[in-house]
């Protein structure tokens, strides 16, 4: 088991009042080979739930288990560990790159875990290789590259660090349909090439139906629906998720509807191409 949620809370405290950002979550994600979305409108708590995965925030009642050590940590004992077994990018990555070079700053991760020099920065230029960054570009500042170059490097350094799990808080945004496409080819290569687990923050649910294999719904901070995606789009309180239908569906629906196409559950746009192609009108 890679990550583990028991009976998980999490208050964030004011004056005067109390807020809970998750409440009571059961949930285990494996430690390789899943491809999850986790899902929800704004300020369902899905970034105060992925916070706890690498020991960024600590429940305020509940046990979080990571690679088996339970969260919160008993007395002296130390967590910075997993936040390199379990990777997590936050949106906007690039707004904390401030190393002179882009492989310096690929580097700083590894190094910052005591790895050899040597070691850092064959871990930098295999993590540049994977987001695609050319050896050119190694000297390079991270400040003077376009803002699509700058993500990559922000993720290539998180990658360097090889953790177990990578955990992606709205990855693709900010980015032009280019460069969300590029970005997301990345970390599905990741995937499967490396067999390694990818939990997905998004709102893009095309994005999310063409990649993710398990949708996890999240509602006023609870655990709504944990499943496949084809159970989640046929829900009967599907609309009670607030969450948009991917648009493949969407336009299945519409054709559907109005030129008596016999629909077909298909989840991204070359397959709908592909299945209107042997469509006869």
């Amino acid at each position: 088991m890679g990550i583990q949620f028991k009976n998980v809370s999490h208050e964030y405290l004011s004056i005067g009042r109390s807020d809970n950002a998750i409440s009571n979550i059961n949930l285990n994600i494996e430690k390789e080979g899943e491809f999850i979305a986790i899902l929800g409108h704004t300020g369902a708590g899905k970034s105060t739930l992925v916070q706890h995965m690498n020991a960024l925030m600590y429940p305020t009642s509940g046990i979080v288990t990571v690679f088996g050590q339970d969260l919160p940590p008993k007395k002296r004992e130390r967590v910075n560990h997993l936040r390199r077994k379990v990777g997590l990018v936050f949106q906007f990555p690039e707004y904390q790159l401030f190393e002179n070079t882009i492989i310096e700053d690929i580097s700083f991760g590894p190094k910052n875990f005591k790895e050899t020099k040597e070691h850092a920065l064959e871990n930098a230029k295999k993590a540049a290789k994977q987001v695609g960054l050319d050896e050119s570009m190694y000297d390079k500042s991270p400040f003077r590259i376009s803002g699509g170059q700058m993500r990559r490097v922000a993720v290539a350094g998180i990658l360097a660090m090889d953790p177990s799990i990578l955990v992606l808080d709205e990855p693709t945004r900010g980015l032009d349909p280019r460069g969300r496409d590029e970005m997301m080819e990345i970390f599905n290569n990741i995937h499967e090439n490396e067999n390694k687990t990818i939990v997905l923050i998004s709102h893009d649910m095309d994005i999310v139906s063409k990649y993710a294999k398990r949708m996890i719904v999240l509602k006023e901070g609870k655990i709504v629906f944990d499943g496949c995606k084809e159970d989640l789009f046929n829900h009967k309180d599907f609309d009670s998720f607030n969450l948009d239908l991917p648009t493949p569906l969407k336009m299945m629906k519409y054709l559907s509807k109005k030129l008596n196409i016999e629909y077909k559950e298909l989840y991204t746009l070359d397959e709908l191409t592909s299945y209107l192609k042997e469509v006869k009108l």
